[in-house]
């Protein structure tokens, strides 16, 4: 698997996850949840049934508005802001999620957060999202935080 690839999954997966975190108690995430959002964000992202798919099976975003696409959902989550900018609480939930527990790391979250939060990023919301996204799997590498399974 690539790293492109790999990181596509990765963010992905953590997405999902967060979004256990953030929704309404009523509100029970899954798969048919997540085809939701990413529909209702089709519509505002002017992305093809084929950038749904490819979303849906973590595969890498070619098309710009794949990437929109995915910037939309990272701001349904609340991951990022309207503003294009990282929601540092909900990213280091996202974070989080994304490693496994480890006690002895239990500062690096924030850390991983912070250094993301200060890239520079293009204006573009989308290639902002995707910037965002190498970012915190870098970070998250850097700072010896392994992957959780899902």
């Amino acid at each position: 698997m690539s790293h492109l690839v790999h990181l596509s999954v990765l963010v992905l997966v953590g997405l999902l996850c967060l979004g256990a975190t953030t929704a309404k108690p009523h509100e029970e995430i899954n798969k048919d949840h997540a085809a939701e959002m990413a529909k209702e964000c089709q519509a505002e992202t002017g992305a093809t049934d084929e950038d749904v798919e490819q979303l849906m099976s973590h595969e890498m975003p070619e098309r710009h508005e794949a990437k929109c696409l995915r910037a939309c959902v990272m701001k349904k989550l609340k991951i990022m802001d309207e503003s294009g900018k990282l929601n540092k609480e909900h990213a280091i939930e996202l974070v989080k999620v994304m490693s496994k527990n480890d006690a002895e790391k239990e500062d690096a979250p924030g850390e991983v957060v912070a250094k993301c939060e200060a890239i520079e990023t293009p204006e573009d919301h989308c290639d902002a999202a995707f910037a965002f996204e190498g970012c915190i799997y870098e970070q998250m590498k850097e700072h010896g935080l392994e992957l959780e399974e899902h």
